[in-house]
C-alpha cells in the first residue's frame, strides 16, 4: 500500500469513528430532550407534566406526598411521580376512576390535582379494574384531609360519574375502598 493509500485509509477510519461518536452523542442528546419534557418550567416557575399540563411539586403539600407514598394505610400509589397536575384554570376538571396503574386498572388519573376554590370535580369510571368508589374519610386515612365525601357503594359501570364541589381552600385525600391496599389513592389540592 502506498503512503497516499494508507493516509486515505486512516482518514476514512477517522471519519467513520468521528461520525459514530457524533451519532452516539446526538442520540443521547435527543433522548435527553424527549425525557426532559417534565423538567421545563412555565412562566410561573411550575414544571410541565408529561402531557404538557403544568404541575406543582408534591413536596409543597406534604400531606399529599405522604398519602400517596406511605403504606401504613393501604399501598403506595405507583402512578404518583411527585407532582400535582395544576387544573386551577379548568372549569370542569375530570379524574378517571379505574385508570391504569398499581398492577392493573387500580388508579385515579390523574392521581393528584390542584383546583381553584368553588370548582366541581368530576370522577368518571372507565369500566376497567372491577368495582370502584371514591371516598374521603379523614379519620380512616392519615388525618390530614380537610374534606369528607363518598360516591357510595363500589360500582363497575363505565361512564358512571360522581361530582363534588370544593368550596374552600384545603386538601382532600381520597381512595377507592376495595383497592386501597393496592394503592388506589388520590388527592385534590384546593387553592
Amino acid at each position: 500500500m502506498t503512503r497516499n493509500g494508507r493516509a486515505r485509509s486512516v482518514d476514512r477510519r477517522t471519519v467513520l469513528a468521528t461520525a459514530g461518536a457524533v451519532g452516539v452523542s446526538l442520540t443521547g442528546a435527543l433522548a435527553g430532550c424527549a425525557e426532559g419534557g417534565d423538567d421545563e418550567q412555565d412562566d410561573n416557575g411550575q414544571d410541565g407534566g408529561a402531557d404538557g399540563a403544568a404541575t406543582i411539586a408534591g413536596s409543597e403539600y406534604p400531606a399529599v406526598d405522604e398519602w400517596l407514598t406511605e403504606t401504613d394505610v393501604g399501598g403506595a400509589d405507583d402512578t404518583y411521580d411527585g407532582s400535582i397536575v395544576d387544573l386551577r384554570e379548568e372549569s370542569e376538571p375530570t379524574v378517571d376512576v379505574g385508570a391504569e396503574g398499581n398492577d392493573g386498572y387500580y388508579a385515579f388519573g390523574p392521581q393528584a390535582i390542584a383546583v381553584s376554590a368553588g370548582t366541581e370535580v368530576r370522577w368518571v369510571w372507565t369500566g376497567e379494574g372491577e368495582t370502584h368508589n371514591v371516598e374521603a374519610e379523614p379519620d380512616e386515612q392519615i388525618g390530614e384531609s380537610d374534606y369528607e365525601f363518598s360516591s357510595g357503594d363500589p360500582i363497575a359501570e363505565a361512564d358512571t360519574e360522581y361530582t363534588y364541589t370544593f368550596d374552600e381552600s384545603g386538601v382532600a385525600l381520597y381512595h377507592c375502598e376495595p383497592h386501597l391496599a393496592l394503592g388506589m389513592k388520590g388527592a385534590v389540592v384546593v387553592q
